[in-house]
């Protein structure tokens, strides 16, 4: 059933992502115009946002086609106002953000990238804004020939694991009390320290040559925001910021572990509960 508020929903999600369709639904203008959004995203609250609008969307795209059909006068009695709950950067100043999610579709390993930089990643062109992660045997890989891969580990659902391509392990990602992540075993050329809610991507030969917990912030390489793409959810979108040229399939990695390191751990507390319950009635 097309109601009243199914109607406003669809139309303030079309407002936020910029997608300004009075006539004929074009699902490929649509993407295009939400992609956008999210890769020009100006905090991880407004990738959230967008995230769970697109979400939404997609979702109900059968349902919004029945609407245009069917309700159309309906619908154009709202007027598009421009964006209220997202903010957005320009193309120029969205150069070198990259944002993960795995809240799009419908499954919690399937994770896409965007970002206005993809002509810095192996065979990606910058009119593709959009990077599929594959997932494979329970390993992520960025890119088809690339030089790593990330697992969660079998031991604990705090931690994931970054391998090399001849499947060495180069550290442990860990995810903390604070649900900020640390690296543990490592033998990258990286650190991460933790500082106001982001995580400072630094060179791990400086952050160990320093005689005291006073950092030099210009030294920063990457930073690394999360969030969760609503209360509740599995799903979460990560914000990587890039500063100088860097290895930037591991930064990615770094930044998806994030939610995927949350979504296992919610994950298995669920369960714990779940088998507590169950004991009690044994």
């Amino acid at each position: 059933m097309i109601t009243r508020k199914f109607i406003e929903k669809v139309h303030g999600a079309f407002d936020e992502l910029n997608y300004h369709e009075t006539k004929t639904l074009d699902f490929k203008k649509f993407e295009t115009a939400a992609v956008d959004t999210l890769t020009r995203s100006k905090e991880i609250t407004d990738a959230a946002t967008a995230v769970r609008m697109y979400h939404f969307c997609l979702k109900k795209w059968k349902k919004i086609e029945k609407l245009f059909a069917k309700k159309l006068d309906a619908f154009n009695e709202y007027d598009y106002e421009g964006r209220a709950l997202i903010s957005t950067v320009s193309e120029e100043d969205a150069i070198g953000t990259y944002y993960i999610t795995n809240g799009i579709t419908n499954k919690v390993n399937e994770i896409l990238i965007a970002s206005k930089s993809f002509d810095d990643m192996p065979s990606k062109s910058s009119d593709e804004p959009l990077c599929a992660v594959n997932y494979k045997k329970g390993s992520f890989f960025v890119f088809d020939d690339g030089d790593y891969h990330l697992k969660h580990s079998n031991l604990s659902s705090t931690v994931m694991k970054l391998f090399d391509k001849s499947n060495n392990c180069l550290c442990n990602i860990v995810l903390s009390s604070d649900l900020g992540i640390f690296l543990e075993n490592n033998t990258t050329q990286y650190s991460i320290v933790l500082y106001d809610n982001i995580l400072g991507v630094f060179d791990r030969d400086y952050i160990e040559s320093l005689k005291s917990d006073r950092i030099n912030m210009k030294k920063c390489l990457a930073e690394i925001e999360w969030d969760i793409v609503e209360k509740n959810s599995d799903c979460g979108v990560a914000k990587l910021s890039l500063y100088a040229p860097e290895d930037l399939e591991m930064l990615l990695f770094f930044a998806m572990s994030t939610f995927l390191l949350y979504q296992r751990y919610r994950q298995a507390k669920r369960n714990a509960m779940m088998y507590m319950s169950s004991s009690l009635w044994r």
